[in-house]
C-alpha cells in the first residue's frame, strides 16, 4: 500500500525506530547553525523569531539546546525573498506562500474552516458527512442533516471482484478506492467528453461507492450497499460490525466526528494532485483517482501503517524503553498540536467498552507527548481511534480517504470553474552532478 521512499541528504527528521531511511514524517526540525545559514541573520534575530512564535522549538534529544521547525523557516526565507524583489523560491511549495486561490478551506490554530465553519466545530455538532460535503460544494450550510438517497451500485461489482482477487484481510484500502474511482470514471457517458457532469452527483456516486468497501472490514467480508435513510456513518458502523450493542451512540458520534475531520486541510499534495488533474479537463472521478495514489504515500495516510506496527509493538512490552522520537504520525507542520486530533481522541477517551486496552493506548500516546513533545496529528489519532474499536490499522486509512473525498471533489469543481491549467515551472539549477534518482 505504500511505496519506498529513499531520503535525501537534506532529510533532517528522525526515523522510527528500526526504521531503514523511509520517511514517513513531514515535520523536519534543524539545529542552530542549518537555521541562522537558511536565513542568513544573525542568532539575536533568530531568537527574535522564535520569541515572536514565527518559529516553533523542541528540545534536542539528550542535549540542551533547541531544534528549529524547518518548515517555519521555508516560510521566512520565501517572505524574505519576495520583500527584497525577487523571484518567491521553490519553498513555496512547502508551507510557504500560498500559490492557488480557494473559497474552500483556510487553516488557523484552532484547525481547518469549511467555507467559513470551523470543522471541530461541525464536528462536535455531530454534524454529518453528508452536511459537511454539502456545505463544500454547494457554498451555503444545508437546513439539515439528512442522508443523501441511494444511487445505482455501478461499481458494485467492480469492487467486489477486486477485493475478492485478494486476501480479504490484507487488502490495499487506497488502491480498492482508486481503483473503483477509475471505474466509475469509465462510466461517464460519450457525450460528456469534457468531464462536466453533476460535480455533486459524482461526489454522492463516489462516497456512496466507497462507503460500501466498508463491509470488508467486519464480519461479513461483503459490498455492504446502501440502506433507505441511512447515513454514510451509519453504513460505515454497519459494515464494520459495530452498529449493535452498548455504546452505539457514542460509536456513531465519533464515526460522524472522524469523517468530518477528515475532509479537507487546504491543500494537501492528494489534493493539490485532484486539482492538477481537473485543471486538464478529466472528471471528477478521475481526479479522485490520482489523489489516492498520492494518499498512499508514507508521508501521507500510508505512514498510518507504520503508526499501528509502532502502536502494536509498545503495547506489546509496556516496559521496553524506548526514544519516542520520529513516531509517525506525531506532529503536524501546520499546528502545534492538532486540534482535529485533540478532539477525536477526548472523544475516544469517552468512548464505552475495552477499558484496558483503550487505557494502555492512551499511556503510551501521553509517554511519547511527555518525552518527545510531539502530538498526534489527525492520522494518529484515527489510528488509535480504530485500535480502541478493534479495527485493523487500514480501516484508518479507509476511514480517512472516504471523508477526505468530499474535500477533493469540492476542489476539483472549484479548479475546473477557474478555467486555467495548473502548470508551475521549475528553476534549473544547471549542469552540475544532481542528486542521484
Amino acid at each position: 500500500m505504500t511505496d519506498s521512499h529513499d531520503p535525501s541528504p537534506n532529510d533532517t527528521a528522525p526515523h522510527p525506530p528500526g526504521d531503514t531511511g523511509r520517511r514517513v514524517n513531514d515535520v523536519d526540525y534543524v539545529r542552530r547553525d542549518e537555521a541562522l545559514a537558511m536565513l542568513g541573520i544573525k542568532k539575536e534575530s533568530l531568537y527574535t523569531y522564535v520569541s515572536r512564535g514565527l518559529i516553533k522549538t523542541q528540545p534536542e534529544p539528550g542535549k540542551r539546546t533547541s531544534l528549529y521547525r524547518k518548515s517555519d523557516l521555508e516560510k521566512l526565507s520565501t517572505r524574505a525573498g519576495a520583500k527584497a524583489g525577487g523571484t518567491p523560491v521553490a519553498q513555496a511549495l512547502r508551507y510557504g506562500e500560498p500559490v492557488v486561490q480557494t473559497w474552500i478551506c483556510d487553516i488557523s490554530p484552532a484547525g481547518p474552516h469549511y467555507r467559513g465553519h470551523l470543522a471541530t466545530t461541525l464536528a462536535r455538532e455531530g454534524r454529518s458527512l453528508e452536511y459537511a460535503a454539502d456545505l463544500l460544494w454547494g457554498g451555503l450550510p444545508p437546513g439539515r442533516d439528512r442522508p443523501w438517497p441511494p444511487i445505482p451500485d455501478d461499481a458494485a461489482q467492480a469492487v467486489h471482484r477486486l477485493v475478492s482477487h485478494n486476501d480479504q484481510r490484507d487488502f490495499s484500502p487506497i488502491r480498492l478506492l482508486a481503483m473503483a474511482a477509475l471505474h466509475l470514471s469509465t462510466l461517464e457517458t460519450a457525450e460528456d467528453t469534457a468531464g462536466r457532469g453533476d460535480v455533486r452527483m459524482s461526489g454522492v456516486r463516489l462516497i456512496s461507492t466507497f462507503a460500501a468497501a466498508s463491509g470488508y472490514f467486519g464480519p461479513a467480508s461483503s459490498y455492504q450497499p446502501a440502506g433507505q435513510e441511512e447515513f454514510v456513518a451509519q453504513r460505515l458502523l454497519r459494515g464494520f460490525g459495530l452498529s449493535e450493542g452498548p455504546g452505539h451512540d457514542e460509536r456513531l458520534a465519533i464515526m460522524n466526528a472522524a469523517l468530518v475531520l477528515s475532509i479537507d486541510n487546504e491543500l494537501a499534495a492528494p489534493t493539490f494532485c485532484a486539482r492538477i488533474a481537473s485543471s486538464t479537463g478529466v472528471d471528477v472521478h478521475a481526479c479522485v483517482a490520482s489523489a489516492l495514489m498520492a494518499q498512499a504515500g508514507p508521508m501521507q495516510a500510508g505512514g498510518m501503517m507504520d503508526l499501528g506496527q509502532y502502536l502494536a509493538d509498545g503495547l506489546a512490552d509496556d516496559n521496553r524503553p524506548a526514544a519516542h522520537a520520529g513516531v509517525p504520525c506525531f506532529g503536524h507542520p501546520l499546528y502545534d498540536r492538532d486540534p482535529r486530533a485533540e478532539l477525536l481522541l477526548g472523544m475516544v477517551r469517552d468512548l464505552p467498552g475495552n477499558d484496558a486496552a483503550k487505557a494502555r493506548l492512551l499511556r503510551l500516546v501521553d509517554a511519547i507527548h511527555q518525552q518527545a513533545g510531539t502530538y498526534p496529528n489527525l492520522f494518529g489519532a484515527l489510528v488509535i481511534l480504530c485500535q480502541v474499536l478493534g479495527l485493523p490499522t487500514s480501516a484508518a486509512v479507509y476511514l480517512h480517504c472516504v471523508g477526505r473525498t468530499a474535500g477533493w471533489v469540492a476542489h476539483a469543481a472549484e479548479q475546473r470553474l477557474s478555467g486555467v491549467m495548473l502548470r508551475p515551472r521549475a528553476r534549473y539549477m544547471g549542469t552540475r552532478p544532481a542528486p542521484s534518482i
